[in-house]
């Protein structure tokens, strides 16, 4: 089996089992209940045998019809009729908690002894929840007086189990109370109709209609109700009518009868939520025992066997879908849908078999998403692949060369968005972008330039997928650099006898140039299928094409170090420059390093990025380049200003900005910014320009903090070292009138990192 087929069935299974844990936790319950009843009433069709079942019911013409009001003198007659009518059994949906009247109950004692084959009802009052064994425990039961229940032939229970919903589907079979077992009403008058000594489990009557109880593992069973309308019409009789024998020969002979209250709101009568509606309690017994006694019970799946075949479904749907596109997964689901709801009519309707099919909705459901996610994702990769591949196949050195290189935009004043300084970052990752945007064009998962120099020490020029790299021998590799003069091509066969690393699926080794001194080569591993070729492995016809890709890389990579070189030239040149000016007036140039630690440590504490952190840092040295200009007798004068001697100093900022305005270079219009506005105070006091607030310039914001800091910290011409202590505490007072809040909030946050810049950067 291929492993992206073990995958797709691992994948499935996956999914199964999390429905599968839903579906035990009874998560799709309410929904299964629902589709349940649906069917319920989709899949009724009249009994074709007769049942034994008759239902007497009380009605609210009893007194008009019969000319007296109802009392319990009546069911003495109705006993003796049906003693007469010789019906197998008399169940009774009413209680007689009490004697009432000492003459007309001793009559009806009596008529229910001589009957011989009476069941009177118990309850529980409590819900059953519990279970312990085949019985449901109840703390006690109600029924009637002890006087009718020792005359009656049996006692059964009439309790039911609701769902979530309320609606009763099941009953339990027994319930146990102290030590006494009460079987359901209907499947104790189903043993007596049958002469059975006990109920057993299962259970199984004596007719051809009849096969057994489908007992389930929490002791209860599924009832399959008849509509209300279908019992009022094949078995039910009013009470009036059998007193006045309005009622056909033979209508209760050889049945099983149960009798009960049908008016509402009546003593003795209750309404329960069944599937078909709200039933009068006598009706919902009577709808029992029809099941009983034609044997239609509803036989719910085992949840183990569901749970079995979620999981072997899911793993054949989880390698059908993840291999067919969404169309056909849409027809699929549709298909599967309406043949799951066919199936589970046909089985309610023709088996009496409730199939949960909720948790195959769900199956499918997420096995579609899941698809689609895995669908769109193949997609989107695929076309990368394709889009990268022919943007490199136009002008590979042109986009390398300027996509990749630092964008320097001329004439930026004042604040600004310096995003593009990320161009930097982007120069020392060409290396890794170039050689990964070569390898997704060629299809290739892993790839590496070598440089390898005479007598053979191994350099990596820029690599992508190090995991595989590391399965690799080094030396034997540089050994087969030197030899190769031509490429090399292995597939896993080869790899593996050579190698020996599973995860390597085929290997080319491909010289790019091949110097006297020196030479470097192309390593590249496990191909997939690419717009350029769609083979899963290397061929001769990739060599040309690998070649003249890698030749670009190459030149792109090696700009992209000039450039960071150059940089670096720039960067120093730049800082010596700053050192020779602070030489002035100081006795060593810790300073320019101090301030420019200081502002890109604020400047990443606001949270500026760190390539904008990293440009302030870098053009804070200039920040008094403007000095230059200031004579001698004033800039080194150890006393006090004079008036006109401070308006020439406070013009270093406008000769600073002077002296760096007009250049192309991001970083010197940077520096710009922060010569001409770090001496302005966030009240409006500073200059050369008193701005306030923030007006200031962030730039300028930010480098006024950390150059008073430091002045006021430091040695001078004209003053003494303050500690570093008295230095926390002005910029504390300070904030808000020369600093800006949040500015000091940022650098006081920071001060044991301040605390050990000082230490390293001290004046010597």
């Amino acid at each position: 089996m291929k492993p992206t087929t073990v995958i797709k069935l691992v994948a499935g299974c996956l999914i199964a089992l999390s429905v599968g844990i839903l579906f035990l936790i009874k998560s799709f319950e309410k929904s299964e209940l629902t589709l349940y009843d649906w069917r319920i009433h989709r899949s009724y069709a009249p009994q074709a045998i007769p049942v034994p079942v008759a239902i007497v019911g009380l009605t609210e013409h009893f007194e008009s019809d019969v000319g007296e009001p109802f009392s319990r003198k009546f069911y003495t007659q109705l006993l003796e009729i049906m003693e007469k009518e010789e019906a197998s059994v008399v169940g009774f949906d009413i209680f007689f908690p009490q004697v009432t009247d000492s003459a007309v109950d001793a009559e009806f004692i009596k008529a229910i002894k001589k009957n011989g084959k009476v069941i009177l009802p118990v309850f529980s009052p409590t819900r059953l929840t519990e279970r312990k064994g085949a019985f449901y425990p109840a703390p006690s039961v109600r029924g009637s007086s002890e006087e009718f229940n020792n005359a009656a032939f049996s006692l059964g229970h009439i309790n039911t189990l609701s769902g979530e919903d309320q609606v009763v589907r099941k009953i339990p079979v027994f319930i146990k109370a102290k030590d006494t077992d009460y079987p359901q009403i209907s499947l104790e008058m189903a043993r007596i109709y049958q002469n059975r000594k006990e109920i057993s489990v299962p259970f199984r009557i004596d007719s051809p209609l009849v096969s057994f109880i489908p007992v389930r593992a929490d002791g209860s069973i599924y009832i399959k109700l008849l509509p209300p309308d279908e019992l009022a019409k094949k078995h039910f009789i009013s009470f009036e009518d059998v007193i006045l024998g309005r009622f056909p020969d033979g209508f209760f002979k050889n049945k099983a009868v149960i009798v009960g209250q049908t008016i509402v709101g009546a003593k003795n009568a209750d309404l329960v939520p069944t599937p078909w509606g709200t039933q009068f309690g006598v009706l919902l017994q009577a709808g029992i025992l029809h099941n009983v006694l034609s044997g239609q019970y509803v036989h719910r799946i085992d949840d183990k066997a569901v749970l079995i075949a979620l999981l072997l479904l899911g793993s054949v749907l989880g390698i059908i879908v993840f291999s067919s596109g969404a169309a056909g997964n849409t027809l699929l689901l549709g298909g599967f849908s309406a043949l799951s709801v066919l199936f589970s009519f046909y089985a309610m309707k023709h088996a009496c078999l409730f199939i949960d099919i909720v948790p195959f909705f769900f199956l499918f459901l997420f096995l579609y998403f899941a698809s689609l996610v895995y669908s769109l994702a193949k997609a989107v990769k695929q076309l990368f692949r394709r889009e990268s591949a022919i943007k490199i196949m136009r002008d590979v050195e042109r986009e390398i060369t300027g996509i990749l290189n630092p964008a320097e935009i001329p004439g930026i004043t004042g604040d600004f968005s310096s995003s593009v300084w990320g161009g930097s970052v982007l120069i020392e990752q060409t290396p890794e972008i170039t050689m990964r945007t070569l390898l997704v064009s060629l299809g290739i998962e892993t790839g590496a330039f070598l440089l390898v120099q005479i007598p053979g020490k191994l350099q990596i020029i820029a690599q992508h997928g190090e995991p595989l790299f590391k399965k690799i021998d080094m030396d034997k590799l540089t050994r087969r650099v030197m030899a190769a003069n031509r490429p090399v091509m292995l597939n896993r066969n080869q790899l593996k006898n050579e190698w020996g690393a599973g995860a390597l699926r085929n290997l080319i080794l491909l010289p790019v140039i091949v110097q006297p001194t020196y030479r470097i080569s192309g390593l590249f591993i496990n191909k997939y299928p690419a717009p350029f070729s769609k083979s899963s492995h290397f061929s001769r016809d990739d060599i040309p094409l690998i070649h003249t890709l890698s030749m670009q890389a190459l030149i792109a990579i090696q700009n992209a170090r000039l450039n960071l070189a150059l940089k670096d030239t720039q960067m120093e040149s730049i800082f010596r420059l700053s050192v020779a000016i602070e030489y002035r007036d100081r006795e060593t140039g810790m300073h320019i390093h101090r301030v420019s630690e200081y502002s890109g440590l604020i400047a990443q504490n606001i949270g500026l990025k760190k390539s904008e952190a990293e440009l302030i840092k870098s053009a804070m040295p200039l920040h008094d380049i403007g000095k230059i200009a200031i004579p001698d007798h004033i800039l080194l004068k150890p006393g006090k200003l004079t008036p006109e001697e401070r308006k020439i100093v406070e013009q270093h900022p406008i000769i600073g900005a002077k002296m760096l305005e007009g250049s192309d270079s991001l970083l010197l219009q940077v520096s710009g910014t922060i010569a001409l506005y770090h001496h302005e105070k966030y009240d409006g006091s500073g200059y050369p320009f008193h701005l306030k607030g923030v007006g200031i310039p962030l730039y300028g914001r930010i480098a006024a903090i950390a150059d008073i800091f430091d002045a006021i910290s430091s040695k001078r011409v004209y003053k003494k070292a303050e500690s570093i202590q008295t230095g926390f505490a002005f910029v504390r007072e300070a904030s808000g009138t020369i600093f800006d809040p949040l500015m000091t909030e940022a650098f006081i946050r920071q001060e044991e990192e301040i605390k050990k810049i000082r230490d390293k950067y001290k004046d010597v």
